[in-house]
């Protein structure tokens, strides 16, 4: 339970910093690309990745 309710927050927390820094781009660190808004999916209380089709521990995005 508190493992989903960390992660319903890290997503609230990262669409909030999307939604204030709007001009501001996210890059994949795992393939390079450049998107509007995190890549990443909440499955089984880890981030997926579409790009590279696989789950980690961490989400594989970074704010540029």
């Amino acid at each position: 339970m508190k493992k989903s309710i960390l992660a319903v927050g890290l997503v609230l927390a990262v669409f909030a910093s999307s939604a204030i820094g709007a001009g501001q781009k996210m890059t994949c660190r795992l393939t390079g690309k450049t998107m509007e808004r995190c890549c990443c999916d909440m499955k089984g209380g880890k981030f997926y990745c579409p790009f590279t089709k696989k789950t980690y521990d961490q989400c594989c995005c970074d704010m540029k």
